[in-house]
């Protein structure tokens, strides 16, 4: 039996596989991966998240402060935020977690401007302060206790919402205070007012509080309930 091939046969042949072979490479064009480019994370701003100025170089604006109870320091913005912020960890110390030399880094200034989250970048400004953060990594919670964060919720709010903690942002860093108000706050100055009045008063202070009172408890829900983001 003879087949015949016309020429109107091989054309036909000759388009279906040149069909294929588009049909194959195109899927394989859709099939590839894309090449991941990495975000830019360099803070770039003149000013910190939290709206406070960022120094060119170590100035008169930060400078070590002594964490009392323990024989730590942490360079911070010198002033207010620096009252506060040492406040938050005298209290973590003797309230949620023992701060000893050798169990870890504590971070205030940096000047890294490679940050993971907006609010990272108040290191920048030297309005952040962070305890222990390899310990407690940026996106990992559930790090303490229960008791721990009724302790973190009462120092917040015993300063009147000036300072937020890391663990109601997004990604959450546990490890990280800042300051939560622009700078010439009316009411960070009262509350570091408030601090240096305790530091000379008997019976005030850290490690002075009851962090089970009913009316610590009251407000401490009451200002997280508006902190978390």
């Amino acid at each position: 039996m003879t087949t015949e091939f016309t020429r109107r046969t091989i054309l036909k042949q000759f388009t279906g596989v040149a069909a294929g072979a588009a049909l194959v490479s195109g899927a394989g064009a859709l099939l590839a991966p894309a090449t991941a480019v990495a975000a830019d994370t360099t803070w770039r701003g003149s000013t910190s998240a939290n709206g406070w100025g960022i120094p060119d170089a170590p100035s008169a604006l930060t400078g070590p402060c002594d964490i009392q109870g323990t024989d730590l320091t942490a360079v911070l913005r010198v002033g207010d935020a620096a009252t506060v912020l040492a406040h938050v960890a005298q209290r973590f110390h003797y309230d949620v977690d023992r701060l000893e030399r050798g169990r870890g880094e504590i971070v205030g200034l940096r000047a890294d401007r490679d940050v993971t989250a907006d609010y990272v970048s108040n290191h920048l400004s030297g309005t952040a302060l962070a305890l222990y953060p390899e310990n407690y990594p940026l996106g990992v919670t559930g790090n303490f206790f229960p008791h721990q964060v009724t302790a973190i919720r009462d120092i917040l709010a015993e300063l009147e919402g000036v300072v937020k903690w890391g663990g109601d942002m997004s990604p959450a860093s546990e490890a990280t205070f800042f300051i939560d108000v622009p700078p010439g706050s009316r009411k960070l100055g009262q509350v570091a007012a408030k601090l240096r009045e305790w530091q000379v008063t008997p019976g005030k202070g850290a490690g002075t509080q009851n962090v089970q009172d009913p009316q610590r408890l009251k407000a401490s829900k009451a200002l997280a309930r508006v902190q978390k983001a």
